[in-house]
C-alpha cells in the first residue's frame, strides 16, 4: 500500500491492502473479527491476515478438527469429523431426543458434538468475543470499528482526500495493527505516540502535525484525532497477557500501565501525584505517565484503598480518560474552530491473541470506543458508532471472495453461525 496517497480508498481496497502486520509479525497476522460475520482458519501454513471471513473448506476442517476439539468439552476427533460431513447436524441431533446437558458457555454439549466445523468455530469465536465484552462492553472487532468510524466521519465531511489524522497510541509495536488500518482510510497519520499512549508532544508538536493537513481550495482544514491506550486479554481470558513472535512465555500489554499501576500502589496515591510539571529527565515519558494517572485518580475521588484494589482493566480505563482529557486540552490550545473542523475518536485498543503466538488459536483485535464526536463550524456533535449497522452478509461475502481470490459472488454466511 502506498501510504503517502491520501485518496479515499474503497472499503474493499482498504480491507485487501491494509498492512495489519509486517516484518516478523507477518508470519501470523491477527484476524479482524466483526459482529455480523464468522471467522475461520484456512489450512495450516496459510493464515488469514486481514480478513473477517475465511471460508472453511473440507480440507481446512479436516486439518483443524483437532484444534477445534481442544476447545470443546466431551468432543473427540471422530465425532467432529462426522459432524463436518453433516448439514444442520445440530438440529437433526436434537430432534431424536438425545440428552442436551448445558456446557459452561450455555451451548448443549450434545449439540457441540454434532456441529459442523464452521459452527464450532463460530461458537468458539463467540466465546472469545464475550471474554472481551465482559471488560469492555462497547468493544467492536477492529474492522467493524474502522468501517463504522469511516461511515460516521464521512457523513460530516471527513475523508482521506481532505483530512489529516493525528494518531496517539502506545509505543508498543503491536499497536501498529490499528495504526495501519487508520492510515488505510486517511493516509499517513501524524504520530504523537508515547509510553502508555501518554501525550508528551506538547502544543508545538501538536501544531507541527496540523500544519501538514491538506488545504482544499475554498474549504477549511480538517483533522481527526485518534487516541487509544491498549490492553491484552488473551484467548483464555488472561488480562494483560500477550504472546509475541520469537519470545517464549507471556509478555505484558500494556507494560507501561502495568508498571505504573504497581508503582502508584507501592508509593501511595498522594506521593505519586508529586509536583506538577516535575519529571525524571532520564525517564521522562514514564514519569509523566505515572504522575498524570495518579493525579487523575485523585481528581476523580479515588482513595488509597480503591487504588490498592484497582486492576489493569480499571487502570486502562483511567488512562483512556486521562489521555482524552489531555488531548482535548491540546486541541483547545492548537485548533481554531473558525478555521478548521475536527473530529475526536478515543477508546481502548484490545489484543485478544492466542496464548502462544504460533499456536492454532486465532489472534483477534478489538477497539472499545469511548469518546467519538465532530466539531464542524464550531458546533460539537457526538456520534454513536453502535447505532451504525455493521456490514450486511452480502457485503461481507464479497469482501471474503475478493480476499481469497475467488471472484464472483460468494454466498452469504449462515446467520446461525454469526458470533454475538
Amino acid at each position: 500500500m502506498n501510504t503517502s496517497c491520501v485518496t479515499r480508498p474503497s472499503i474493499s481496497a482498504r480491507t485487501l491492502s491494509a498492512p495489519s502486520c509486517s516484518g516478523r509479525h507477518a508470519a501470523r497476522a491477527p484476524i479482524s473479527l466483526r459482529p455480523g460475520c464468522t471467522a475461520g482458519l484456512k489450512s495450516r501454513g496459510h493464515r488469514c491476515a486481514h480478513s473477517a471471513v475465511c471460508p472453511a473448506t473440507k480440507s481446512s476442517q479436516q486439518d483443524n478438527k483437532g484444534f477445534l476439539s481442544s476447545f470443546l468439552p466431551n468432543s473427540d476427533d471422530d465425532k467432529l469429523e462426522k459432524s463436518s460431513d453433516e448439514n444442520n447436524g445440530a438440529s437433526s441431533g436434537l430432534d431424536n431426543g438425545a440428552p442436551s446437558e448445558q456446557g459452561s458457555d450455555g451451548v448443549p454439549t450434545f449439540s457441540k458434538r454434532l456441529m459442523s466445523g464452521d459452527q464450532i468455530m463460530a461458537s468458539y469465536l463467540s466465546g472469545r468475543v464475550r471474554q472481551v465484552s465482559q471488560h469492555f462492553p462497547t468493544a467492536l472487532g477492529v474492522d467493524d470499528f474502522i468501517a463504522r468510524m469511516e461511515i460516521a466521519l464521512h457523513a460530516h465531511g471527513f475523508q482521506g482526500s481532505n483530512t489529516i489524522a493525528c494518531c496517539n497510541l502506545c509505543r508498543d509495536e503491536v499497536t501498529y495493527i490499528l495504526k495501519d488500518k487508520l492510515d488505510a482510510v486517511f493516509g499517513s497519520s501524524f504520530n504523537t505516540n508515547g509510553l502508555g499512549a501518554v501525550l508528551t508532544c506538547g502544543v508545538t508538536g501538536f501544531g507541527a502535525g496540523l500544519s501538514h493537513a491538506p488545504q482544499p481550495e475554498g474549504s477549511k482544514e480538517r483533522y481527526v484525532f485518534f487516541s487509544f491506550p491498549h490492553i491484552a486479554i488473551d484467548a483464555t481470558g488472561g488480562v494483560g497477557e500477550i504472546s509475541r513472535p520469537g519470545r517464549p512465555g507471556p509478555s505484558k500489554a500494556c507494560g507501561a500501565l502495568v508498571g505504573a499501576l504497581g508503582a502508584i500502589k507501592g508509593k501511595g496515591l498522594a506521593c505519586s501525584c508529586g509536583t506538577t510539571g516535575a519529571h525524571d529527565f532520564q525517564d521522562p515519558e514514564y514519569s509523566i505517565l505515572k504522575h498524570r494517572l495518579a493525579c487523575r485518580m485523585r481528581d476523580e475521588g479515588a482513595d488509597e484503598a480503591q487504588v490498592q484494589d484497582m486492576d489493569l482493566v480499571g487502570m486502562t480505563k483511567v488512562a483512556e480518560r486521562t489521555i482524552t482529557c489531555d488531548l482535548e486540552y491540546l486541541i483547545s490550545q492548537s485548533v481554531d474552530p473558525e478555521k478548521a473542523d475536527y473530529a475526536v475518536v478515543t477508546g481502548v485498543q484490545i489484543h485478544n491473541w492466542g496464548q502462544e503466538f504460533d499456536d492454532e488459536s486465532p489472534n483477534l483485535e478489538f477497539v472499545a470506543p469511548a469518546s467519538v464526536y465532530v466539531v464542524v463550524n464550531g458546533e460539537r456533535t457526538y456520534l454513536d458508532l453502535q447505532s451504525i449497522p455493521p456490514m450486511t452478509p452480502r457485503q461481507i461475502s464479497l469482501l471474503a471472495a475478493a480476499e481469497t481470490g475467488a471472484g464472483g459472488t460468494a454466498p452469504p454466511p449462515d446467520s446461525s453461525e454469526v458470533p454475538v
